[in-house]
């Protein structure tokens, strides 16, 4: 009897072999090429090991083939068989991962529903789709209850769910005050989350705490001297304090000219490609062909720079054509604070914007509202009826020449082109799908 189920046995060991061989590949290198061979020889003398697909799914999703691995998911869903849950909650992290938020909330609730003793971390990812998608306050409220239950029922974990709350408040746009408090506790439970500490020490320029801030840098780059987020913040963080330390200016100087918010901005942008360059490029992709043809040829980067405008935009075009700011569309707010009856703002060239600094200085008794002496201000947009867009305090976009008072109008510059980006159809990479919440208040 044992000498028939001995090539029985063996067969089952070769492939639980392969079976495991493919999941330590996908551990090593997620793209390796053999894990689809692998996969498919398990399943074709095992069936039952639907785990494969599962793996499957993963190795699609990691080449950048999601929609394969979403079929795949959906198809192993469809059995309804044990692995049933574990393709559920890949396809809510698959749905999550291309940012389709309110996909990955409708999942996430779908997790808890079939397994309603689901642990802390399910219940962080629907915090986190919550966050994402509909309720910003009440997912980052979840995910703060998720580590308060990984504390009862998982406390050899509880490091773990804190460093994972600290990185999801980051990714979906929490703001520093509530971040700050929560990368302190993970830094503290685990000293070696490089980029939770790099961001805690952002989150110290925003609130002013710039000698915190460089302290923070510091032990960042002695573990990692290449470290370019690390080394761009350590030399915005001298910038803060090398006025202070050579008396000519104070904090509230700092505070004033908003540098807290511009440093909070520098980190998203560098973290998930959402500056002004990037925004560019994205608007080249999805921009309105009367749009492209209002706008002028580009300046050369070095006539750029010198210009006194913002010589990221006149790097791409040289301004546009006036009269044509509608070309931005008709959903564009800015067109509705125009000084004139219908003239929506337009981007100004170069020689528009030294012209007018030009006039600001010989004649600033007929600009009352412009002072280059006592204010930081580059103007980039214009309504040819008296109006400005410009960049001011905090790198906002404010609105002058209507009224006596400015009115901001966009977070940055950046964000009113991902606006722009958004409404041409294109994607938003900004955390949590919008650069207002990253900002803070």
């Amino acid at each position: 009897m044992s000498g028939m189920q001995e090539p029985v046995d063996l067969e089952r060991v070769a492939i639980e072999r392969d079976r495991d061989l493919a999941w330590e590949l996908y551990d090593a290198q997620p793209t390796h090429p053999q894990i689809p061979r692998l996969t498919q020889s398990v399943l074709a003398r095992a069936p039952q090991f639907t785990g494969m697909i599962i793996l499957s799914a993963m190795h699609r999703e990691a080449c950048g083939e999601f929609d394969e691995a979403r079929r795949l998911l959906q198809e192993l869903m469809g059995r309804r068989d044990r692995q049933f849950l574990g393709a559920l909650r890949k396809l809510r992290d698959l749905k999550h991962h291309e940012r389709r938020f309110d996909e990955s909330l409708r999942l996430a609730e779908m997790v808890l529903r079939e397994d309603p003793e689901a642990d802390w971390l399910d219940r962080m990812d629907l915090g986190s789709a919550m966050a994402c998608s509909t309720d910003p306050e009440g997912g980052w409220q979840m995910i703060d209850e998720a580590v308060d239950r990984s504390a009862r029922t998982d406390p050899a974990r509880f490091h773990q769910a804190l460093g994972q709350r600290a990185l999801r408040f980051l990714a979906s746009g929490a703001p520093p005050e509530r971040f700050i408090p929560a990368a302190q506790q993970a830094i503290e439970a685990d000293p070696s989350e490089s980029l939770i500490e790099t961001a805690l020490a952002y989150a110290y320029l925003y609130d002013y705490r710039a000698e915190e801030a460089a302290d923070a840098f510091r032990r960042v780059l002695r573990a990692d001297p290449l470290d370019e987020v690390a080394q761009g913040g350590l030399y915005v963080a001298k910038a803060f304090l090398d006025p202070i330390e050579r008396g000519v200016g104070t904090m509230d100087d700092l505070r004033n000219a908003g540098m807290g918010r511009i440093a909070w901005r520098m980190l998203r942008d560098q973290l998930f490609e959402t500056g002004v360059t990037e925004a560019l490029a994205a608007l080249d992709a999805v921009m309105p062909e009367d749009l492209a043809r209002s706008l002028r040829p580009p300046l050369d980067d070095e006539a750029a720079r010198a210009s006194g405008g913002e010589h990221k935009i006149l790097a791409w075009h040289d301004g546009q054509l006036p009269g044509s700011g509608a070309a931005w569309g008709r959903d564009d707010p800015f067109r509705l604070m125009s000084a004139g009856q219908d003239s929506p703002f337009r981007l100004m060239s170069a020689e528009e914007i030294a012209a007018m600094d030009a006039e600001i200085e010989e004649r600033p008794e007929a600009w009352p509202l412009w002072n280059d002496e006592r204010e930081y201000y580059t103007q980039i947009f214009t309504d040819d009826a008296g109006a400005y867009l410009n960049e001011g305090s905090g790198g906002r976009l404010f609105q002058r020449g209507v009224g006596d008072v400015d009115r901001e109008v966009a977070p940055s510059v950046a964000d009113w082109l991902w606006d722009r980006v958004v409404a041409f159809g294109g994607d938003d990479p900004r955390p949590g799908g919008s650069g207002i919440a990253s900002l803070g208040r």
